[in-house]
């Protein structure tokens, strides 16, 4: 057994007593701390605001508007569809072809430019049918939709003629023009430019006509016969309130009545899919 001597002994004792006044200090300041933290959870309402922990921020999202629909004018109309850019498209750079006499050709380009006909497009894939006729495949949707809200209305109408190519609206113009008893000669020394101009009232030359999109359509009302349809309940439905029922499925109609220059005379009964995201708007 080993015997601690007498100076050791209390240099323990000092060094024990500091201990625990030090662990005293300690606990002492704890409970302190401790309940300050209690007292400020109790009486946090009592204190002034800026003493008060700040609470997070939140944010109310603005109540949402219902879209309206955009109303144009009819050479507003036009213009929006000039400016407009679709999906499957080439744009057709170089004029096609008309007669095949280079003189003739450019004066019917001449005129059919100065009564509003511009360049169009073509399709940048083949084309799949909808009832019978080729159209682009976004268009499929819209039109079974707006042909059956339709029919649930009592209206009742039907494609005629959709996508055209390039050939078919050359051999379509050419026809109309030659009816008219008119020589290519006549065409190009300025003879026939009233024959040239009174088929351009009706007919695109090749290039220049919306059907080459396959986003255009002609369309036919029951009971009616083609060139009446202005005068029919399917025109009416399409056209009431400017375009209504049309925009709500994403159509505008190619050649409205009260555009000023557009190419042929306003056509009653074709229609062109746009789309109805840019048809309606927010911001009002």
């Amino acid at each position: 057994m080993r015997i601690v001597e007498p100076q050791k002994l209390a240099n323990q004792h000092t060094v024990l007593k500091k201990r625990q006044k030090k662990y005293l200090l300690y606990s002492l300041l704890v409970l302190l701390v401790l309940t300050g933290s209690f007292a400020l959870l109790i009486n946090k309402n009592k204190l002034p605001a800026t003493l008060l922990p700040k609470q997070p921020s939140v944010l109310v999202p603005p109540k949402n508007k219902p879209a309206i629909q955009r109303i144009f004018s009819g050479d507003e109309l036009v213009s929006f569809y000039n400016h407009l850019s679709q999906p499957n498209l080439i744009r057709i750079i170089t004029p096609p072809y008309i007669t095949g006499n280079t003189e003739a050709d450019t004066r019917i380009r001449q005129i059919a430019v100065q009564r509003g006909y511009k360049l169009r497009s073509k399709p940048a894939t083949a084309l799949k049918e909808v009832d019978g006729f080729p159209l682009q495949e976004v268009v499929f949707r819209p039109w079974l939709d707006m042909k059956a809200a339709a029919f649930s209305a009592g209206i009742n109408f039907s494609i005629v003629s959709a996508y055209r190519s390039v050939a078919t609206q050359r051999k379509l113009f050419m026809s109309e023009l030659l009816s008219r008893g008119v020589s290519i000669q006549d065409v190009a020394t300025g003879k026939a430019n009233k024959a040239v101009n009174d088929v351009l009232l009706t007919s695109s030359i090749p290039g220049y006509s919306k059907h080459h999109t396959g986003y255009a359509m002609d369309l036919s009302c029951s009971g009616y016969i083609f060139e009446n349809f202005k005068k029919s309940n399917c025109f009416k439905w399409l056209n009431s309130n400017n375009y209504q029922n049309a925009k709500r499925f994403g159509f505008i109609p190619s050649y409205p009545p009260d555009a000023t220059s557009q190419g042929p005379n306003p056509e009653a009964w074709e229609y062109v899919y746009v789309g109805k995201d840019l048809l309606y708007t927010t911001n009002y």
